[in-house]
């Protein structure tokens, strides 16, 4: 991929097997960073010659540069549509189709962004300045050539069905504008594309008996934890013993407090596999309310206003209100937005990260959607995942701690409905 990860020719049927129904051409890309090299090879060309600079490593190094780290491309993909055109900024990707690469120099662990005088040496996103819009520029124009190397690629293959995997497959943006190609029917990507999903594609590769694939398109992999388990856990930090409640008044319940503006965390079932909260470990609120956006960083997420929060919806009526027709299972295409009553979920270029769920999918994820879609005609959740600062909560441990620390209203888990009054 454009990060400079290569497969070998021997795994290419497992590149072909993980989400797959009908036949298809795996195409490596052999530009840009993905090299077909033994490790050894590979290493004496990173400290030794010269290597390929890739698209997603461009990325990567921006995303550093910007000060957001090297693993917060997500948050240059969430500044660029703040952006323009600018003819100062110089372009990341040159005509013959290869990075700029006299924009960055190499080091061991990847490569570094030389910036150039227009830029400017110190910028505040929450200061709106010249500076920053310099800044918002610059992520603009990496995006757009981000986009444009990808579909030019794409459009290089015959076929209407796509999968994407690597890193470079979380640029959502870019997914979008891949499925909206003319030729394009279908594009196909796993919730952990990045590295972390080696550690499925390992063990596809090494297993030799029958591989149940139907379990593997789950993002739920995680543990899911039983009832007795949560109920143990909420003793050491509830007043009074813990209720258990049916499904039904659970749903309405979780319904009435977000129509009232309540933020809600939501643990239920087992954790995502992956860097997208599906329903699992989320925060959840009415995307209906254009304030609860504020609200949500002021008490518990603490990031860049910039940054926009992702929509779940049914599976079943998401093209009522995004303009995609397929489904979106793990977040991982955006969309441009039909209707002007989600605004909390629409980015400043009216689109959205959407994730369909279905009903196989998640259950009871799906039934709160449709309740809260029944009683509002809006079947859409504000989603996004359930942490402050740290990683996903995993445990319900994890999960009582954190909401107990922050200033999320009501806590949803398992069959249990908590507030803050019933904390000790």
């Amino acid at each position: 991929d454009g990060m400079g990860n290569y497969m070998d020719e021997d795994y290419h049927e497992c590149a072909t097997r993980w989400n797959i129904k009908r036949p298809c051409e795996v195409r490596l890309l052999e530009q840009q960073g993905t090299v077909r090299y033994d490790s050894a090879r590979l290493w004496n060309l990173i400290h030794h010659g010269s290597w390929p600079m890739g698209i997603g490593m461009a990325y990567a190094s921006i995303a550093q540069y910007l000060g957001f780290g090297s693993l917060g491309s997500g948050k240059v993909m969430g500044l660029a549509p703040y952006g323009k055109e600018d003819e100062n900024i110089k372009p990341f990707v040159l005509d013959n189709g290869m990075v700029n690469s006299k924009l960055f120099y190499r080091t061991e662990d990847g490569a570094n962004f030389i910036p150039y005088d227009y830029l400017p040496e110190k910028w505040d996103y929450r200061v709106w300045d010249n500076n920053t819009q310099k800044i918002a520029n610059l992520t603009y124009r990496l995006q757009k050539d981000f986009e444009k190397w990808m579909t030019d690629f794409i459009l290089r293959c015959e076929s209407k069905n796509i999968v994407l995997t690597g890193g470079c497959a979380l640029n959502v943006s870019a997914n979008g504008k891949i499925r909206n190609l003319n030729n394009i029917d279908e594009i196909i990507i796993p919730p952990a594309p990045h590295d972390a999903g080696c550690a499925i594609g390992a063990a596809i590769c090494s297993i030799k008996k029958e591989i149940n694939f139907e379990r593997i398109r789950s993002p739920y992999l995680g543990r899911n934890f039983s009832q007795e388990e949560i109920f143990r856990e909420l003793l050491n930090y509830c007043k009074t013993k813990p209720i258990r409640l049916k499904e039904s008044l659970i749903l309405e319940k979780t319904v009435n407090f977000l129509i009232k503006g309540k933020l809600i965390a939501w643990f239920q079932g087992g954790a995502e596999f992956g860097p997208r909260a599906l329903g699992s470990r989320s925060f959840l609120a009415d995307p209906r309310n254009d304030e609860i956006r504020d609200e949500i960083n002021q008490k518990i997420k603490k990031r860049e206003l910039f940054r926009p929060f992702a929509p779940s919806t049914l599976n079943t009526v998401s093209s009522d209100f995004f303009n995609i027709d397929q489904e979106s299972p793990y977040m991982n295409i955006v969309a441009n937005v039909k209707t002007k009553n989600i605004p909390a979920v629409t980015h400043i270029d009216k689109t959205a990260r959407v994730h369909t769920i279905s009903k196989n999918m998640h259950k009871r994820y799906y039934k709160l959607i449709e309740h809260f879609g029944k009683i509002t005609g809006i079947p859409v959740l504000l989603n996004t995942s359930f942490n402050v600062q740290e990683p996903i909560v995993y445990s319900p441990k994890d999960a009582i701690h954190t909401f107990v620390n922050s200033k999320v209203d009501i806590l949803v888990i398992g069959d249990f409905l908590i507030t803050r009054e019933d904390i000790k």
